[in-house]
């Protein structure tokens, strides 16, 4: 694994994600990384863009060829086989291995013949061609045991690998204002959300209802909303909510360490939901903090519910109120040194380096990889 194509469904933008950080963290330890983005039909031909990472690089082409996904499984990876030789051409470089992120393209793993053929899929409802991408590849990694499940129908489960999500440490921090730090010396406890609060799934009730039950708790929202949808319209009546709005991940772990409790609702209504959300990335962040997260039921973290103050599977606004009242009364013994400690141990076991290493051990233990083609991790 020296020469690496990782084809995403997300662009490389600057806002970073699981694939974004494999391939940083690929880099950093010597591979060759060519990052896939999505197709730019208005490119005639294969642009390779030196990222501000060594060895790592931004591809950008237009679709393999119109109507691809309707040809023949012979002509699609004849011509896939193709675009990835024309590629190697292009950057002077042989790629050994094809990591797979997607299963909207380049699913049927097939035209990367010999190469090694990794398909790992970060979310359940990305289900366009689960099928081909998980049998044509050489092995499957996933994020949750209900991908893990779904996967199963179509390979053995020595096949398959559950992962779940890794944690980013932003090493460059920037501090806070004096503004800033006012914003949480104003209240006795402070708790946090940080998210997209105009996400489908955000739990606009709960967060209406300990805002207003709670007035000595300053509630601070970090991350994308808009004025004029629910959440912002609800939530800005309360005299104890402020709303930071997007802020750099370098003033992510400043802020962290002001707060008393993190804070996760979804709102699952429907079975789809459920198996979508049976994790989160921004768990790890919180936990890394050391405080204490009190969030709705997260199937994949049932086993850490010592670290979290998690409710039932079927729950209510009410049952959430009370243990959010609980992890108050009790914050002191929650909030304890060896707790924060483990939370944190928790989290940086699990960061992208550690999760690298925890691939690579896979790989060779499925003789998919010899010492001689592994990059140093």
């Amino acid at each position: 694994m020296k020469s690496i194509l990782i084809i995403s469904p997300e662009e490389w933008n600057g806002h970073f994600v699981s694939k974004h950080h494999y391939a940083i963290n690929l880099a950093k330890r010597g591979a060759k990384v060519y990052f896939l983005n999505p197709p730019n039909n208005i490119l005639k031909d294969i642009n390779v863009i030196a990222t501000e990472y060594k060895n790592l690089f931004n591809i950008q082409a237009p679709q393999v060829a119109k109507g691809l996904q309707y040809m023949p499984r012979m002509i699609r990876n004849k011509l896939e086989r193709k675009w990835l030789n024309n590629l190697e051409f292009k950057i002077g470089v042989k790629i050994d291995t094809v990591w797979l992120f997607e299963n909207s393209r380049f699913y049927d793993m097939g035209f990367a013949q010999d190469r090694l053929k990794i398909y790992h899929q970060m979310d359940y409802n990305q289900n366009f061609h689960v099928k081909e991408a998980s049998q044509s590849s050489d092995i499957c990694f996933c994020i949750s045991n209900a991908i893990k499940n779904n996967l199963l129908n179509y390979v053995s489960e020595n096949k398959v690998n559950v992962l779940g999500h890794g944690l980013s440490i932003n090493k460059t921090l920037q501090k806070l204002s004096e503004d800033e730090i006012r914003r949480f010396e104003k209240f006795d406890i402070n708790a946090i959300y940080v998210g997209n609060m105009d996400s489908i799934y955000v739990y606009i009730e709960i967060f209406e209802e300990i805002a207003k039950s709670f007035k000595n708790v300053g509630f601070h929202f970090i991350g994308s909303y808009n004025e004029d949808k629910e959440f912002y319209k609800k939530l800005s009546k309360h005299s104890n909510v402020t709303f930071w709005g997007r802020v750099e991940s370098k003033k992510i772990i400043p802020i962290l360490s002001f707060i008393d409790i993190n804070l996760f609702a979804d709102k699952l209504t429907t079975k789809e939901d459920r198996l979508q959300n049976t994790n989160s990335h921004k768990m790890l962040e919180y936990l890394y903090s050391g405080k204490v997260t009190v969030s709705t039921y997260l199937a994949d973290l049932v086993n850490i519910s010592g670290l979290i103050q998690m409710t039932q599977e079927e729950f209510d606004v009410i049952n959430f109120v009370k243990l959010f009242k609980y992890t108050i009364d009790n914050l002191e013994s929650i909030n304890s040194n060896i707790l924060q400690e483990r939370r944190r141990k928790y989290a940086l076991d699990r960061t992208y380096e550690n999760r690298l290493k925890q691939i690579f051990e896979i790989l060779k233990s499925s003789n998919l990889i010899g010492g001689e083609n592994v990059i140093k991790v």
